[in-house]
């Protein structure tokens, strides 16, 4: 029997949209013959403690796939710490993984779809990952492209699928290196091609000396080193999670108005080799280049996106004083 990759579901505070994350799952055919591991980090505030309790009551209840391992440290380790411990765990076992959060909601074939993915480019030196999620699913694609796939550099974590030997070499990336980078053109370029809104969001992150979660890490390497996720022009997974009950999103009409009854209409896919024709950032990059992108790059020009950044970082300050 064909091995199939191991999914990697990692959950917070949010019980309701964890139960809908492990129901569409199981509405792959895959996933009975699928190790599911369930990353449940502890509280980072007491007040989230009996929410994280709920979900891991919950975690222990789930069935329906081949095997379930529950992850649950007894010491808040934050998305990074999370995701590195999962990892670990998972690569002493396997040599692929399937990644999702609590909120993402997968298409019945999107299991088929990522395994097949991580067989076909399994030797392809310009694929990093399979993306169950497409930008494209906001507008009108030509019926002959629906079952295609497309390659793009914009790392989307909304379910994703990849390999030990290819994720393993994407290291840490220190704020250091990543200021030098913000400074050769070369580089924002390339990052602009997918784009306008990520050269200040690192510059968000240099300014506040944060440490650079997985989306920024992913995103950075693979503009970097000319690396490619394959994307298909049908989603095949969506994210519940733009309703402002995030922890790092506000809530976004464009996603809250879609219908999830969409993912239920299978198309069926076709995989293909690497080719620079079919290079697509056109999606990403009309997405995000919004009107409040577009200005604070001109505020990064005249020198005052980081002052702005000082006054947000001071009102908020006074709201939480209040």
């Amino acid at each position: 029997m064909k091995e199939f990759a191991p999914i990697l579901v990692m959950v917070y505070d949010r019980l309701e949209s964890l139960k809908k994350c492990i129901e569409a799952l199981k509405g792959c055919d895959e996933a009975s013959q699928s190790v599911l591991y369930v990353s449940s980090d502890a509280a980072y505030k007491t007040q989230d403690s009996e929410k994280i309790e709920a979900v891991r009551e919950y975690i222990q209840t789930i069935s329906g796939f081949k095997k379930v391992i529950p992850i649950m440290p007894k010491e808040n380790r934050g998305l990074n710490g999370a995701y590195n411990t999962a990892i670990d765990l998972i690569f002493k076992e396997h040599d692929t993984f399937i990644f999702m959060e609590d909120d993402i909601i997968a298409a019945p074939d999107f299991l088929k779809f990522v395994n097949e993915g991580l067989e076909f480019y399994k030797n392809d030196a310009k694929v990093l990952s399979i993306s169950g999620f497409s930008h494209s699913v906001f507008f009108d694609v030509n019926k002959e492209q629906q079952s295609e796939i497309y390659f793009t550099q914009r790392w989307c974590p909304w379910g994703f699928a990849s390999w030990k030997d290819k994720i393993l070499k994407v290291k840490d990336l220190s704020l250091e290196e990543l200021k030098k980078d913000l400074n050769n053109k070369t580089f924002i370029s390339s990052l602009d091609k997918i784009g306008i809104d990520l050269f200040t969001a690192f510059q968000r992150k240099l300014y506040k000396k944060e440490p650079l979660v997985l989306d920024y890490r992913y995103v950075h390497y693979m503009v970097k080193n000319d690396l490619y996720t394959v994307t298909p022009y049908t989603t095949k997974t969506f994210n519940i999670g733009n309703d402002g009950q995030g922890t790092r999103t506000r809530k976004n009409e464009k996603y809250t108005r879609f219908d999830l009854e969409i993912l239920k209409n299978i198309v069926p896919f076709e995989l293909s080799g690497f080719a620079s024709e079919k290079i697509n950032n056109s999606f990403n990059f009309l997405c995000n280049n919004t009107q409040t992108n577009k200005l604070k790059r001109i505020l990064n020009t005249i020198g005052l996106l980081q002052f702005g950044y000082y006054l947000h970082e001071k009102k908020k300050k006074w709201r939480s004083r209040k």
